[in-house]
């Protein structure tokens, strides 16, 4: 799930900047970033091992409507301290059974043909962001739209950009996501119809995952920008003790290049 929640930090990240100079003219209006990137990300799935995946960078913003990368959305309210978005995301949490390790899991007593698919989604609700002279901090509250775990996860994250010159900014994150039952045990639990086939029953329940990370912003020629980040998430013992994971954190690395018009 790192790499679903990578790619969401990458959303905020692009908001974030989609307020500098650099893309927030205030006679140009609505603004587009065009770019790519690139995520790699180390999974806690047994036998996932490190994802490389490029990725498209695209940006739109006008007074009303938005969209970052994975997410869209609409501003319910937006001024220079605070902002209130209705927002619709993809989530990328989920996993082919096939993905799965096969030894890896036969270590934790599972055979994988008995396991199902973890699907993504698309997760919609509400954000809230305020920046200022203190920092940067988002909360986040969304459900699943496509009722692939039926669940809903809530987050926080506050950063604060350290200035170095006026071309690079470097932002330390501190975050926490809570996820209800449903979706802790969707995606890190075994499903009912794995356990009438004889797969071990296992349900953390709801998670409070806390994250840190690292962003970078570099302005170079004029209207173009490198973007970066990484991210370290830990999972609580709960999470990290199921029988299809690995590992009980998480480590993913983006780095981009964004050009605003």
């Amino acid at each position: 799930m790192n790499h679903s929640l990578l790619l969401n930090r990458i959303t905020l990240l692009i908001a974030t900047v989609a307020a500098t100079p650099v893309l927030a003219e205030e006679d140009s209006m609505p603004r587009w970033g065009l770019g790519a990137g690139a995520i790699a990300s180390a999974s806690p799935y047994a036998g996932r091992g490190t994802r490389y995946t490029p990725i498209p960078l695209i940006t739109y913003d006008s007074e009303r409507f938005f969209f970052r990368g994975i997410t869209a959305g609409v501003h319910l309210y937006d001024n220079d301290l605070l902002s209130i978005d209705f927002l619709a995301e993809g989530n990328f949490g989920g996993i082919d059974a096939d993905d799965f390790g096969r030894r890896d899991l036969a270590l934790n007593g599972i055979d994988r043909d008995l396991l199902e698919d973890r699907d993504d989604s698309v997760d919609v609700g509400f954000e809230a962001q305020l920046q200022g002279r203190f920092g940067e901090f988002s909360l986040k509250v969304v459900a699943d739209a496509l009722d692939a775990s039926g669940g809903y996860e809530a987050s926080a994250e506050y950063g604060y950009p350290l200035e170095f010159g006026e071309r690079l900014t470097v932002t330390p994150t501190i975050g926490v996501s809570w996820l209800s039952a449903d979706t802790a045990d969707y995606y890190y639990g075994t499903l009912d119809e794995e356990v009438a086939r004889g797969v071990v029953s296992y349900r953390p329940g709801s998670a409070t995952i806390p994250k840190i990370g690292l962003d970078l912003e570099y302005n170079f020629a004029d209207k173009w920008l490198l973007l970066g980040n990484v991210t370290y998430t830990l999972l609580p013992s709960k999470v990290g003790d199921s029988p299809l994971l690995e590992s009980d954190s998480a480590t993913g690395v983006m780095i981009g290049v964004l050009r605003a018009f």
